[in-house]
């Protein structure tokens, strides 16, 4: 149920160039374009093929004609894609993360989690933040998101990404509790805006 705030956060606009970057198993993606009626251009990324088939699948089902899958790294596109630079209206990062705040419905984590592996998700979260930054363009809206409720995955990611790249701002942040006011899951939802060097 947290999950579904994110979408409307993001704020996306019909005639818009949307990348979701950690896409599968595409629920956020088809919400999107739902929030913009079809139109504009959303490309899913995910790095497995397997995890984007669901994607795929549930667009399908949906009806969603706007969205393009791309199989790969989201750390790679700007290499990939040089073209992309500035490219996009909003970027979604749904970032791999510990999942702690999932542990009502996935109670065996606590016992695969621990802080090395905290430590190295750390690492890839914010590898993805720098990687994707430059993808968006002046004036665009950033939205970066986990379903944990582990401080150095959340607020203080969003803290050292701020200081690194002077042209983002934080609109808004929100770290709900699992249980919160019938939400559900533990969850963290940082908006972060773009502007001119």
């Amino acid at each position: 149920r947290s999950s579904q705030l994110i979408a409307p956060l993001l704020g996306p606009l019909p005639g818009e160039k949307i990348l979701d970057a950690c896409a599968a198993p595409g629920g956020k993606s088809t919400h999107i374009a739902e929030l913009i009626n079809n139109d504009g251009k959303i490309w899913s990324v995910d790095r497995s093929f397997r995890r984007a088939q669901k994607i795929s699948a549930n667009s399908e089902r949906l009806g969603t004609h706007c969205l393009q899958l791309l199989v790969a790294d989201s750390n790679e596109l700007l290499d990939k894609h040089p073209e992309w630079k500035g490219f996009f209206d909003r970027i979604l990062i749904d970032a791999p993360c510990s999942g702690l705040g999932t542990l009502a419905r996935h109670p065996d984590a606590r016992w695969r989690i621990n802080k090395d592996n905290i430590q190295e998700l750390v690492e890839l979260q914010s590898q993805l933040l720098n990687s994707l930054a430059p993808l968006l363009k002046s004036g665009g809206k950033l939205v970066y998101s986990t379903c944990t409720i582990h401080p150095d995955e959340n607020f203080n990611q969003i803290r050292k990404f701020i200081q690194l790249k002077s042209q983002f701002s934080l609109e808004y942040e929100k770290q709900i509790w699992p249980g919160d006011k019938d939400n559900g899951d533990g969850f963290y939802i940082a908006v972060l805006n773009k502007f001119e060097d």
